[in-house]
């Protein structure tokens, strides 16, 4: 009898914990009023303001997947996640890795996180940034970063990291680049380009450094092939 009791009472344990993780999810910045209902209207204004401040373009769309999935773009500007919102036109935005510091504001950091951004240190191996990253992608969510980790801008050159082929790996899900215009001006037509997702094809389920900066590559090269094509 105390067995049957166990074993009846395992499912309901479980079940109670996930509750427990969907209501604290929840609770967490990004899923709330704010993105679910003031995003829409900041959308719409800043897509009136910046279509007179740029003439942009947006091709690819029809590329995004359904499911979760890694976008990976390039980055010369502030206003690039913007773009990348635009360009993909969802109704919530993708979750955004943006640096620490942005966060230590304390206004913008926390207007931030409602809009599902959340902080990663560059300098260092960041275990919450991960953990964040995948748990997002593991709910069926879209993850959104840019490999450069920094603005790139003139003839400087890119140095980009390999953690977005890494989290698209171990979450199982494909990468989608995205290119924006480069080094752009103020009242200068730009274009924002979406390409086909894809899966790299790994020698291993633990890929080491070596290949993981050999698809890095590879992928800022199918990001900035994308900028060659015609408006």
């Amino acid at each position: 009898m105390e067995n049957n009791r166990t074993e009846a009472g395992a499912p309901a344990e479980a079940q109670s914990v996930a509750a427990k993780q969907a209501a604290r999810r929840k609770k967490e910045p990004g899923r709330g009023f704010m993105v679910k209902y003031v995003y829409p209207l900041v959308y719409w204004t800043l897509w009136l303001v910046m279509r007179f401040y740029h003439w942009p373009s947006f091709q690819g769309r029809e590329h995004l997947p359904e499911g979760p999935c890694v976008i990976c773009a390039n980055h010369s500007g502030f206003a690039d996640p913007i773009w990348v919102f635009m360009l993909m036109g969802t109704r919530l935005p993708p979750w955004t890795m943006a640096r620490k510091s942005l966060f230590e504001k304390p206004v913008f950091g926390p207007f931030l996180a409602s809009f599902r951004a959340f902080p990663v240190d560059r300098d260092n191996v960041d275990l919450a940034a991960i953990k964040k990253s995948l748990s997002v992608l593991k709910d069926g969510d879209k993850l959104l970063i840019f490999p450069e980790g920094t603005r790139v801008k003139g003839k400087k050159k890119s140095e980009p990291k390999s953690g977005a082929v890494l989290l698209a790996q171990r979450a199982g899900v494909p990468l989608v680049p995205v290119y924006v215009t480069h080094n752009r001006k103020p009242f200068q037509p730009i274009k924002a380009v979406m390409g086909e997702p894809y899966t790299p094809a790994y020698t291993s389920r633990r890929p080491d450094t070596a290949e993981l900066e050999r698809h890095t590559e590879a992928l800022m090269q199918k990001i900035y092939k994308l900028g060659e094509k015609t408006p």
